[in-house]
């Protein structure tokens, strides 16, 4: 029978460490740091992806590989919150995936799959997918439910939602979304039509890299970076706040390759990363320091002339207002507020200026600091003091490929049906306080409704406590759509089962380079699984509206998504990307015309705009709002620095429920330094309480001399609270406080204390 052949298919099944290393020898993944033997430095930030034959650090012996069968192929894309978007072929035979791999014709991921995603079927085939709509049977939390009819779910969601916007107005119901799947149809597309019609409260989806992206513009008109893959070929790689082996897996191969050709490599982190492996100079900065730094960097340059006087006259604004402001910003005063030796600031100011080309790759992880937009600004002024932005193919900067995403999503967005354009925003960084009433808007006007899917807020939002309250409230009707039984579908009262991507249809842009990838779907829906867009227009009906976007398949939604000038300019069609699964786009040099839509025309040191937003006009040490010179009372209390990275094996809060990943994660850990561990009187492997004012959480102690420094410890995110020994994770005490521009996430700034 149907349900039983279903059941066949969820066979999810815990494999030792050793057939896993064994299995990845099979699909040519090594895995850099995941074996016992692994160094401190490696074992928690390295991932590599090759494509060659792999050396093991763990020695597995020889095994007979029987010959699979192949099945029918079909072309799907990683759709989760990485910058690399791989390439995806899956062979399906009987309905059933039965063998993945990455694409090798796509230059970028090669063919590649990282360490986490290379554990796909064990995914999808999980044997605690949600497989039918449910409904809740126990107290909010308890996650007992029982199964319903979608025919049932809908009435009940179309029934609470319109009274919700009868008694109190739409504004109560709020969706709350972010990267499960980054697709535009799945995402940025069909489901916000139903809310855009309905009127709800909006989120304010400010979590990642909208700090950075507001504080770009202000120095170059707009955010314009250079093509990834000419890392390979730059003399000077500077890897600044970034983990490339943990989130960006396939860029270390092109800072490989800029090694091979004798190019110079700089990290500079609070965390010992996996590109330290390659590193000419490894700077470890303390948390939130980073301003300062290249404000100090700035300073020595000018002070020796190693400028580029012709470029800066030609094509800047503002020098001497530059020139003026990082001189208070003295090597003394820079190595004390950063933790990095004076000799250090040197040697790497005097390698960047006369190294070119050079590339500084500005990482996400910096601006997600309460004086996030400062340091971003800061760091941006560098590549302009020495010339290199513009010059070159392989010179200048790298924030982000999506400044050139050109999908037209806003035509299957339903932004036209929105009666109201200045509806209530609701930060989601903010999300506790927001279902507590602690906002003036949400205290006024509660909200009622709350519609989840495409994340799991119980693992990823900061400052989970107030969202854990917010969510226990018994008159607040939740909706939650997800594959799984997540900590927050255990606070739903209707739990809708969500497709993978392997079962929609789906269009996306990868952030790491130029490409646009279509996903087509390699098998049918499991059970009763809808995808977003497919749950979203139903509901829509069942209101009844009546607008044909509703009536809209995803195929088309695709088609209408690929109808945008830059693409059809490129002569991109449905069919060519469909059977390719993927095209490189056309993208020039970014500004080798040497214009830039500042209001100057130039790049501009100093900024009217910027003062006119509140900042110094060309930039500053801000200190973070929890930190030593920040606030030190605070500091008093709780003397340590604690930020939040992702962790190499899974991401954000996905994959932590597949049993492989398990058997390689280590954890829930704490990283302290030897010296701190040493004052508290805290052995590796101590069991450990991890505290501050908005709670605490129990971790394992890892005692290292090397991956953090004096004074920052270090816990990963973002794992399931439900999976760890007291039902929390890290963000039950991360800060929901936000950024200085564009009202970002702040995860890394935190004081904290540790104690056995």
């Amino acid at each position: 029978m149907i349900i039983d052949k279903i059941k066949d298919l969820l066979t999810t099944k815990l494999i030792s460490r050793r057939s896993f290393l064994k299995s990845s020898v099979v699909s040519g993944v090594a895995l850099l740091g995941l074996t016992g033997c692994a160094s401190e430095e490696e074992e928690i930030t390295t991932v590599e992806v090759i494509t060659e034959e792999p050396v093991l650090k763990e020695e597995a012996p020889a095994q007979t590989v029987t010959p699979r069968e192949k099945g029918a192929i079909s072309r799907q894309t990683c759709p989760r919150n990485c910058p690399d978007t791989c390439s995806i072929i899956s062979e399906v035979k009987d309905g059933r995936i039965t063998y993945i791999t990455g694409d090798p014709t796509n230059p970028l991921t090669a063919g590649g799959l990282c360490a986490k995603m290379n554990h796909y079927l064990s995914w999808v085939y999980h044997a605690d997918r949600v497989l039918y709509p449910m409904k809740r049977v126990g107290a909010k939390g308890e996650g007992k439910f029982e199964q319903i009819t979608w025919d049932e779910a809908l009435e009940t969601i179309a029934t609470k939602t319109k009274e919700s916007v009868d008694k109190y107005g739409p504004e109560t119901v709020l969706k709350y979304y972010y990267s499960g799947t980054i697709g535009f149809v799945q995402n940025y597309g069909l489901p916000h039509a139903f809310f855009n019609k309905l009127g709800a409260s909006d989120i304010l989806a400010t979590v990642c890299a909208t700090t950075g992206a507001a504080a770009i513009p202000y120095t170059y008109g707009i955010n314009r970076s250079i093509n990834p893959e000419e890392f390979a070929t730059t003399k000077l790689y500077v890897s600044w706040a970034v983990n490339e082996a943990t989130t960006s897996a396939h860029s270390v191969k092109y800072i490989k390759q800029c090694k091979e050709n004798g190019g110079k490599v700089v990290v500079i982190n609070p965390m010992r990363t996996g590109i330290v492996h390659y590193a000419d100079m490894f700077i470890q900065i303390k948390p939130g320091t980073d301003a300062a730094l290249a404000l100090g960097v700035i300073n020595y340059i000018i002070e020796n002339n190693l400028q580029d006087q012709d470029y800066i006259d030609a094509y800047t604004f503002g020098f001497e207002e530059l020139k003026a402001t990082a001189s208070e910003y003295p090597l003394e005063r820079v190595a004390e507020i950063t933790g990095v030796p004076a000799e250090q600031i040197i040697e790497f100011a005097k390698m960047y200026a006369e190294t070119k080309p050079s590339v500084i790759k500005i990482g996400t992880g910096m601006q997600r600091n309460t004086n996030g937009g400062t340091i971003i600004r800061a760091v941006t002024l560098l590549p302009a003091v020495v010339g290199t932005v513009g010059a070159a193919p392989n010179s200048g900067f790298f924030y982000s490929s999506g400044g050139y995403w050109a999908a037209n999503e806003k035509a299957i967005n339903g932004h036209e049906l929105l009666e109201n354009p200045n509806r209530r925003l609701i930060n989601m960084n903010q999300l506790g306080m927001a279902l507590t009433g602690q906002m003036d808007t949400t205290k006024e006007l509660p909200i009622t409704t709350l519609m989840v899917f495409n994340s799991n807020p119980m693992a990823v939002t900061q400052h989970v406590k107030l969202v854990r309250e917010g969510l226990a409230r018994e008159d607040l009707f939740t909706v939650v759509s997800d594959i799984f039984k997540t900590d927050t579908a255990d606070y739903a009262d209707i739990l809708l089962p969500a497709t993978t991507f392997f079962e929609c249809e789906d269009i996306t842009q990868n952030y790491l380079g130029h490409y646009l990838r279509h996903n087509t779907p390699a098998i049918k829906p499991l059970g009763e699984c809808k995808s977003n867009s497919d749950t979203f227009n139903a509901l829509a009906k069942r209101i009844g509206y009546t607008e044909p976007l509703f009536d809209m398949t995803e195929s088309e939604a695709v088609k209408i998504c690929l109808a945008s000038d830059t693409f059809m300019a490129q002569g991109i069609t449905y069919d060519g990307i469909k059977e390719k699964g993927w095209v490189k786009l056309d993208i020039k040099t970014p500004f080798a015309d040497k214009k830039f839509p500042t209001p100057s025309g130039k790049i501009e040191f100093y900024s009217e705009k910027l003062k006119n937003a509140g900042f110094h006009p060309v930039a500053e040490y801000v200190p973070p709002a929890e930190s030593k010179d920040g606030s030190p009372e605070l500091y008093a209390k709780y003397p340590l620095s604690l930020i939040t990275p992702h962790a190499k094996n899974s991401l954000n809060s996905q994959m932590h429920n597949v049993p492989q990943i398990q058997e390689l994660t280590e954890g829930p850990l704490v990283y302290i330094h030897t010296d701190d561990a040493a004052e508290r009187g805290i052995s590796d492997g101590d069991s450990v309480n991890l505290t501050n004012d908005r709670g605490s959480i129990k971790l394992v102690a890892k005692v290292t001399s090397t991956i953090t420094k004096k004074g920052t410890i270090i816990s990963l995110s973002c794992p399931w609270p439900k999976l760890s020994e007291d039902g929390k994770s890290i963000n039950e005490i991360t800060s929901d406080k936000v950024t200085d521009m564009s009202q970002g996430s702040t995860y890394h700034t935190n004081l904290a204390e540790v104690t056995k």
